[in-house]
C-alpha cells in the first residue's frame, strides 16, 4: 500500500472576511458551498476558484455561521449560527426559507437524515440536540438531553433510525462523551 505524502491545492478561493467554518460539495463536482464567521454562505466554482453570484446573507442578520449541511436531494442547505438559529436555505434561490430559533446558544453542528426530511442540530445551550421537520417547519423531537454542556457534532446512522451527538461536559464522567 502506498501512502501519499503531500499534495497541493487546485484552487485558493478568497472572499470570506473571517474564518471558514464549513464546506459542502454539490453533486455536479464543480461547485461547493462554504459558510463563515463573516455571517455568509458562498457558492464557488472549483475549476476557476471564483465565487458565483453574491454572498448568501439573511437580511438583517450579522451572526456568525458555524456549520452547514447539504440535504440528500441537494436542494437545500441547513446552517447553524452563533445565536442558536438553525436556518434552511434554498440552493437555487440562495434565500432562507425557514428559521428555527429554539436553541439558546450557538449551533455547532447540523446533519440531515438520510431518509426523511429531518435536520438534527447540536447546541452549546447546556445539553441539547433537536430534530426539525423540514416539511412542517416544526420541532419534531427536542430538546434532547444529551448530558453534554456543549454538543460539537451530530450524525445520523446510515439508515436514519438513530443519531449520535459528541460533546464536552465539565463533569468528569461525561467529559468528551458520545450520546446515542
Amino acid at each position: 500500500m502506498q501512502v501519499a505524502t503531500t499534495t497541493t491545492h487546485r484552487q485558493m478561493m478568497q472572499g470570506h472576511t473571517d474564518r471558514v467554518t464549513g464546506v459542502v460539495p454539490l453533486p455536479d463536482k464543480r461547485r461547493i458551498i462554504t459558510c463563515s464567521r463573516d455571517s455568509s454562505l458562498r457558492l464557488w466554482d472549483m475549476e476557476s476558484g471564483t465565487q458565483i453570484g453574491d454572498d448568501w446573507r439573511d437580511k438583517g442578520d450579522d451572526k456568525q455561521v458555524l456549520t452547514i449541511a447539504l440535504s440528500p436531494n441537494s436542494k437545500r442547505v441547513a446552517s447553524g449560527s452563533e445565536d442558536g438559529t438553525v436556518k434552511l436555505w434554498d440552493v437555487e434561490t440562495r434565500k432562507v426559507i425557514a428559521r428555527w430559533t429554539e436553541h439558546r446558544d450557538c449551533v455547532e453542528s447540523v446533519c440531515w437524515s438520510p431518509i426523511d426530511e429531518l435536520v438534527l442540530s447540536g447546541s452549546w445551550d447546556g445539553v441539547t440536540a433537536r430534530v426539525w421537520n423540514v416539511e412542517s417547519r416544526e420541532t419534531m423531537l427536542g430538546p434532547i438531553q444529551t448530558e453534554q454542556e456543549y454538543v460539537f457534532v451530530v450524525a445520523y446512522s446510515p439508515d436514519g433510525s438513530k443519531f449520535a451527538t459528541g460533546g464536552y461536559s465539565s463533569v468528569p464522567s461525561s467529559n468528551r462523551s458520545i450520546a446515542v
